[in-house]
């Protein structure tokens, strides 16, 4: 009998959405979190979580890398 291996889907966390939709940015820049938004369920249009849990990990992920924040995702 012969086992095929098979590489495992690779899903991104909601963290590493975050981070990836933040690396095309550089440290002193400020990041539109309705911008963020639209990318991160651009890049995972099954993410499930809350836009309100995205920009907590936008902020988060932004001041760590020492970037702004402007916060207009509700102006939609």
């Amino acid at each position: 009998m012969n086992i095929v291996s098979r590489e495992p889907a690779v899903d991104l966390t909601v963290q590493e959405l975050v981070s990836s939709a933040l690396s095309k940015f550089r440290a002193g820049d400020t990041i539109s979190t309705r911008a963020a938004i639209d990318a991160i369920r651009r890049a995972d249009p099954a993410c499930e979580d809350s836009d309100d849990h995205l920009v907590e990990l936008v902020v988060m992920t932004a001041i760590g890398r020492t970037m702004g924040v402007v916060f207009d995702h509700r102006s939609r």
